[in-house]
C-alpha cells in the first residue's frame, strides 16, 4: 500500500510540475509587458498573475492602472489559444469608489507604503494638492499626487470629489502661500488658529480687505490669513519661472529646516523633498525621488570637476560602480551645494573651504541642468499640469 501511495504521489508531483512549468513561460511574457507599461513601480500599479485551473481555462488576476496593458496581455494569451477568465481590477476601482479625485485638507498629509501608521512614510502631500484616489479601504486611501507618486494616507486627510467637482475647484479664485510657514485663523483678528500652513498651500479666496483674506479650505472650513506671502494662484502659475537666483532664494528660505525621511514639505524634508519643494515654489513639478530626478535635464560634463556647473544645476550623489543615486543638492555657485542632510545647509566641493565635504566631493556622480530644459513626463511646469 505504501509503495502504491508513493507512486501516486510522485505522479501527482510530476503532473503539478508540468502544469507549473506551462504557466511560468507565459508569466514571464506577462511580466515583460507589465514592465514595458510601468518600468517604475513608484508611480503606478501594473500587476498581473496567471493562474491555472483544473480544466483548460486559466485565470488572469491582478490590478492595473493601464487598461492597454491588460488588453495586450489578453491578446497575447488569445493568440496562443488559451481561454482566459478575466479577473483583473482596473484602477481607480470605480466599483468601490464613486468619486476618485480629491484635495488634501491638512497642512501636510503623510503618505505611507502600506495602509498603516507603522509603515514607512514615502512622501507627503500638502493642503490644496489635487490627487487621484485609486483604492479605498478601512480608513485609508491609496492616492497618486501630481508627480505620479503613490502612497496611502488617512481618508480624513482628503476631500473626496468627482471629476466635475475637481473641475469646479480649478475654476475658483485660488491663492497660494509662498512663505515657509504660517497659520490660518478661525477669526479675522487672528486669535484662534484653524490650521497651520506650509509653503505651497493652495486654498480658495472668498473675499479680502486691506489686511487679510478670507479663505475656504478644501473641506469647506472658512478662515482668515494675513495678506503677506499670498498670491493669486492663476497669476502666480502663469508668471513664475525657473531661474537660478530665485531657486537659491527659495532654498535659503528653508535653511536649518530638519531632515525627515519621506518629507516633502517645509515641516521637514529629505534631500529630494527639499529639491522638490524648491522647484514647486518656482513653478515646476519634478519627480519625487533623487534617482528619478536624476533622469531629467541636460547632463553637465564633470570631467573637470565643478568648473562647468552653473547656479541652479542639480547635483546627484551616490556611487559609480555600481551606478546608484541616493542624494541630491542644489548648486549655488563657487563650488557650494545647498542640500538637506540632517538640516538644510551649505557645503563646499572646494577642499580649501572650511565647509568642504569630502563625502559629497567624492560621491558626485552626475549633474543636470534643468533651467531651460524642455518639459517632459516627470518634469512639468505647473501651468502645463492639467490637474491644477
Amino acid at each position: 500500500m505504501n509503495h502504491i501511495y508513493s507512486i501516486s504521489f510522485a505522479l501527482l508531483t510530476v503532473l503539478l510540475g508540468c502544469e507549473s512549468r506551462s504557466v511560468e513561460p507565459l508569466q514571464s511574457e506577462i511580466d515583460s509587458i507589465s514592465r514595458h507599461w510601468l518600468p517604475d513601480k513608484r508611480i503606478g500599479i501594473c500587476n498581473f498573475n496567471l493562474v491555472s485551473t483544473k480544466g483548460d481555462e486559466m485565470v488572469l488576476r491582478g490590478e492595473s492602472m493601464f487598461s492597454e496593458a491588460k488588453d495586450e496581455i489578453l491578446q497575447l494569451l488569445k493568440n496562443k489559444g488559451i481561454t482566459i477568465i478575466d479577473s483583473v481590477t482596473l484602477l481607480p476601482d470605480t466599483v468601490q469608489i464613486e468619486k476618485n479625485w480629491g484635495l488634501i485638507t491638512l497642512s501636510v498629509a503623510n503618505m505611507r507604503s502600506r495602509p498603516a501608521h507603522s509603515s514607512e512614510m514615502v512622501s507627503q502631500a500638502i493642503m490644496g494638492t489635487p490627487v487621484r484616489i485609486l483604492k479605498d479601504g478601512d480608513g485609508w486611501v491609496l492616492i497618486q499626487t501630481p508627480d505620479r507618486y503613490l502612497g496611502w494616507t488617512n481618508k480624513s486627510a482628503v476631500q473626496v470629489m468627482s471629476r466635475s467637482e475637481i473641475g469646479q475647484w480649478r475654476s475658483k479664485e485660488r491663492v497660494i502661500f509662498t512663505g515657509s510657514a504660517g497659520n490660518i485663523f478661525a477669526d479675522s483678528p487672528g486669535k484662534t488658529v484653524l490650521s497651520d500652513l506650509v509653503a505651497g498651500t493652495i486654498v480658495e479666496m472668498k473675499s479680502q480687505d486691506q489686511k487679510s483674506i478670507m479663505v475656504s479650505l478644501p473641506d469647506g472650513r472658512l478662515g482668515y490669513v494675513p495678506k503677506v506671502n499670498w498670491m493669486n494662484f492663476n497669476i502666480w502659475k502663469d508668471t513664475v519661472s525657473l531661474k537660478s537666483e530665485k531657486m537659491i532664494v527659495s532654498g535659503k528660505q528653508l535653511m536649518g529646516f530638519p531632515y525627515l525621511w519621506g518629507g516633502t514639505s517645509s515641516k521637514g524634508m529629505d534631500c529630494s523633498g527639499f529639491v522638490k519643494t524648491v522647484c514647486f515654489l518656482n513653478g515646476l513639478i519634478v519627480e519625487r525621488d533623487a534617482s528619478q530626478q536624476s533622469h531629467h535635464g541636460v547632463e553637465i560634463d564633470l570631467k573637470s570637476g565643478w568648473n562647468n556647473l552653473q547656479k541652479g544645476d542639480l547635483l546627484f550623489f551616490g556611487s559609480k560602480q555600481p551606478y546608484r543615486v541616493n542624494h541630491v543638492g542644489l548648486y549655488i555657485g563657487n563650488g557650494e551645494v545647498l542640500h538637506e542632510s540632517g538640516s538644510v545647509h551649505i557645503n563646499s566641493l572646494d577642499k580649501s573651504k572650511a565647509n568642504f565635504n569630502e563625502e559629497l566631493n567624492s560621491n558626485l556622480v552626475v549633474a543636470r541642468r534643468i533651467i531651460g530644459f524642455t518639459p517632459e513626463q516627470g518634469y512639468w511646469p505647473l501651468k502645463m499640469h492639467n490637474w491644477y
